[in-house]
């Protein structure tokens, strides 16, 4: 159906040819037949020059249109190249990404392999210099040790870190445990007075450090949200011959620093000389960060903290009640000189987080909470529990999916 522009196109092509008719009858420049004659002409002229000049508006059109079309056909190339040349570079990145992991692999085994020969078969003549009585007395410990390392018998254990007083877990602190032949598992202090009385305490701090940060980057490969408390010995810190291994170790898996805390002693960190200090500042130097625990006395240097990398400092409930109910002095302030409310605030302003660990009962949490601490730590929010080694194997295997159900599995199985 005609548009309305062109039926009033017509109607005045036809009205411009009927005038024209006319016109020539009327002044009797010509013959009626022959004025409508040229009126018709005069329609039929009008007519071809607006047909030429409509040819000539779409032609115009189909010109532009062609043109955009074939910029848009170059931008469209352009992106494709883009995309293409994207492409390369991600296909690029996941192999160096994998060649990367393969090289972090066999170094892991490496320095498995090293710490486990150090505790077995190499200290064989130390043992067989120790005294008969000694060594027959503590001959089955150190076996059941060696054997329990050599067999990667070592189970990790959490506790929860919840906020307060919302109590949701914001961290996990890790245990290590090892298990005999029979699966019972083996007392820390029992298997440590083993190790230290063979000698043999530092390869065993090592490398149960060293297990300990391969489990949590399994179970935080795919979860930067979770963090946790490893600990470290201050003979790892200022072991000279396994440090540089480990160091390039955590170097390889610097991207876990949000989600790995590396937790000392107070007395450790007091005690710690030159070549561990220095080893912690190549760790901070990574991002990771450290926690302060078992702290016995409150007169802390917390600008020394601060200036080593220490961003979190756990304080036992009763402990840090007992130091203000007593009026000791707590990191350089007098006694009284600060408000209980303030007693996060203080921690704060070093930029170190104050965690109350140690909270056995609801009244310990009332009074913990007029100290404006963001977080707490204790049987009362979660005793340790064993991470299940379905949950390890599905962390383990992350690579295939989403990683998200081994996260989930750990948040309720330690909640």
């Amino acid at each position: 159906m005609p548009r309305a522009s062109d039926i009033l196109i017509l109607l005045t092509y036809i009205t411009i040819a009927a005038v024209a008719a006319i016109g020539f009858e009327f002044f009797g420049l010509m013959p009626t037949l022959n004025a409508w004659m040229m009126g018709a002409i005069v329609f039929v002229v009008a007519g071809m020059a607006h047909s030429a000049a409509a040819r000539g508006q779409e032609r115009r059109a189909l010109e532009s249109e062609i043109h955009e079309l074939k910029a848009a056909n170059l931008a469209l190339a352009e992106e494709f190249e883009a995309a293409q040349s994207r492409i390369d570079e991600i296909a690029d990145e996941l192999r160096a990404e994998s060649v990367e992991r393969d090289n972090a692999l066999v170094h892991e085994v490496k320095v498995l392999e090293d710490l486990v020969r150090r505790v077995g078969p190499a200290d064989a003549q130390a043992r067989a210099d120790m005294p008969t009585a000694a060594a027959s007395s503590s001959r089955t410990d150190i076996d059941t040790v060696r054997e329990a390392l050599a067999a990667n018998r070592v189970d990790l254990y959490l506790q929860p870190v919840v906020t307060l007083p919302q109590r949701r877990t914001a961290f996990y602190e890790s245990y290590t445990r090892l298990r005999d032949a029979t699966g019972r598992i083996l007392a820390p202090g029992a298997f440590m007075a083993a190790a230290e009385e063979a000698g043999l305490m530092t390869e065993v701090d090592n490398l149960l450090l060293f297990r300990c940060v391969q489990i949590v980057r399994r179970l935080t490969g795919q979860d930067r949200k979770v963090a946790i408390f490893c600990n470290v010995s201050l003979n790892s810190l200022a072991d000279e011959t396994f440090f540089p291994e480990f160091l390039d170790f955590i170097r390889q898996n610097k991207d876990l620093s949000g989600s790995l805390i590396f937790e000392i002693s107070q007395q450790a960190f007091e005690e710690r000389d030159a070549i561990a200090a220095r080893n912690m500042a190549r760790m901070a130097d990574f991002g990771f960060r450290f926690s302060i625990d078992q702290i016995h006395h409150v007169e802390l240097d917390l600008t020394e903290m601060e200036r080593a990398g220490v961003r979190f400092a756990k304080i036992g409930g009763r402990r840090l009640l007992d130091a203000i109910d007593n009026y000791e002095s707590i990191a350089g302030y007098e006694a009284g000189a600060i408000a209980t409310e303030d007693m996060a605030g203080l921690f704060g302003r070093h930029g170190i987080e104050l965690i109350v660990d140690k909270i056995e009962d609801e009244a310990t949490v009332v009074e913990v909470l007029e100290m404006d601490v963001a977080y707490g730590q204790g049987h009362l929010f979660g005793e340790p529990r064993p991470v299940r080694d379905d949950v390890l194997e599905t962390a383990r295997d992350s690579g295939k999916g989403t990683g998200r159900d081994a996260d989930s599995n750990v948040i309720q199985m330690t909640a």
